[in-house]
């Protein structure tokens, strides 16, 4: 297996953007701000998954439509691979933010637990249509994420690049 180095920091120091709606004039318009917005969206259970619920936005906090992870030397899926341009960013919509409320409900449930319960998080599979963004966004954003867990908790996050034939 192949290490790569520095891709730890461009990951863990990825910057945090974000677009929300500006609403007057004719139509909608959309403005980038810098971090994470203050209100992100907000998910209700819904079987063995989450849902978007657009019920509980806050009144006059502006909405917001995509978050933007820059990282300076782009994401997994294009280290050691012949891509045509660099792609320095990840674009997390409500989706893709929706697989790590899946994870992280399930790591709550896991280390809430202290060895009382036989938890065990389970194994998740993402099906997509290829071309949709799984491995631009569903794979580093929670790469990201896991990276700024708890470290006591997780003190390793193996994270695979494969193609599969």
């Amino acid at each position: 297996m192949e290490m790569l180095e520095g891709c730890y920091e461009s990951v863990y120091n990825a910057s945090w953007h974000h677009v929300v709606e500006v609403p007057g004039g004719e139509g909608t318009g959309m403005k980038v701000e810098e971090g994470k917005p203050p209100q992100s969206w907000t998910y209700k259970k819904a079987g063995n998954t989450f849902e978007k619920d657009d019920a509980v936005q806050q009144s006059g906090a502006p909405r917001p439509r995509l978050l933007v992870l820059t990282s300076d030397d782009g994401w997994p899926y294009t280290w050691e691979r012949e891509v045509s341009e660099f792609i320095p960013d990840c674009y997390v919509n409500c989706e893709v933010e929706r697989v790590w409320q899946t994870v992280k409900g399930d790591l709550t449930k896991w280390f809430s637990s202290h060895g009382r319960t036989e938890f065990k998080p389970k194994k998740r599979l993402l099906i997509g249509t290829s071309g949709i963004g799984k491995s631009m966004g569903a794979g580093p954003h929670p790469l990201y994420q896991l990276l700024h867990y708890d470290a006591e908790q997780i003190p390793v996050v193996v994270y695979f690049i494969a193609d599969r034939k």
